[in-house]
């Protein structure tokens, strides 16, 4: 009898060291604070995981940058492993894959509505894209619409001759220099001084940083430009993804497809809140005609085209088969 009962332990014992070899801890590193939506959407993302996996895939977040990675860093430091999973700023990585700028062509994408439908339509080449980077693509988040915030109000393209914005690259730079106004390339740790000084006039940038830097301070108007879209992507290491069971891959793609229209949704609910913010602080939300529009996107046409031919063929295939209606 106590034979058996010490094989019974030995048996149990067995699968328990078997369920905690196969446990997986995952340490996702995230560029944004804890209270960013994209941050609050992947925690309820990785409370999901860990739920359908009963603890298999455990996901620990570090926000703010707390690991010590950079934006720019993140296609490399999930490819090579340094982390098993993390979220990235598409953009961001132009300088590994040229293709992950597509939604950031100027004034290439005119409406959420259309950066929803360019998502699918992209999808396929991105997934493939972080194949090609030893990683799995989970899901996409989406930032809000970009905005222009400025002191004085813009009616044509002649009210923006002079603005002095706030550009943060070159590419930037050289979209507001196309419609007439004075960039003047600055780090986001120097806009609010900027501003406060009178060194810059405008800042181009979404409605969340402008509840956070208190912009009603210093601005008077917002204006829908949309002149590049931003999106994220969650992706997971395709070492760290094969070790796992064929069962926690399917639980886990299964979350990513339910949750991502969620997160989409997220983007647009947290512009809504942010714009609410904004107007009750006193600053006019104002709109864009279409014939301005259509003059910033003509004007921004030279600056599309050459940033095209830099990135090559596939990428003016993928432009020209794009068909938002």
């Amino acid at each position: 009898m106590l034979k058996s009962a010490t094989v019974v332990i030995a048996i149990l014992s067995g699968a328990m060291i078997s369920n905690t070899a196969q446990a997986e801890n995952w340490d996702l590193p995230l560029a944004w604070p804890a209270t960013n939506y994209i941050s609050v959407s992947a925690q309820s993302f990785a409370d999901e995981v860990k739920a359908a996996t009963e603890g298999r895939v455990d996901i620990t977040l570090h926000p703010g940058g707390s690991l010590g990675f950079k934006g720019p860093e993140m296609l490399s430091t999930v490819g090579d492993g340094l982390v098993p999973i993390g979220d990235m700023l598409l953009n961001q990585q132009v300088g590994t894959e040229p293709l992950l700028g597509m939604t950031s062509l100027p004034y290439f994408l005119g409406s959420f509505d259309e950066f929803i439908k360019f998502n699918a339509y992209f999808r396929p080449t991105l997934a493939d894209l972080m194949q090609k980077n030893n990683q799995k693509l989970l899901y996409t988040i989406p930032w809000p619409q970009q905005q222009i915030w400025t002191k004085t109000e813009i009616t044509d393209i002649a009210s923006m001759a002079g603005i002095k914005i706030r550009s943060y690259d070159r590419a930037s730079t050289d979209v507001f220099d196309s419609a007439g106004m004075t960039p003047v390339q600055l780090p986001w740790g120097e806009v609010i001084p900027s501003l406060a000084a009178g060194a810059i006039d405008a800042v181009a940038t979404s409605s969340p940083s402008a509840v956070d830097g208190s912009f009603w301070e210093f601005i008077k108007y917002g204006f829908p430009t949309r002149q590049t879209w931003n999106i994220n992507a969650m992706t997971v290491n395709l070492d760290a993804w094969n070790a796992l069971s064929e069962a926690d891959q399917k639980a886990i793609l299964e979350i990513s497809a339910q949750v991502e229209p969620k997160f989409w949704q997220a983007a647009q609910d947290e512009d809504a809140k942010n714009m609410a913010i904004l107007k009750e602080h006193g600053i006019t939300l104002g709109k864009i005609s279409d014939a301005l529009r259509a003059e910033l996107r003509d004007r921004a046409a030279p600056l599309r085209q050459a940033i095209l031919d830099k990135m090559g063929d596939e990428a003016k295939a993928i432009v020209d088969g794009f068909k938002p209606e």
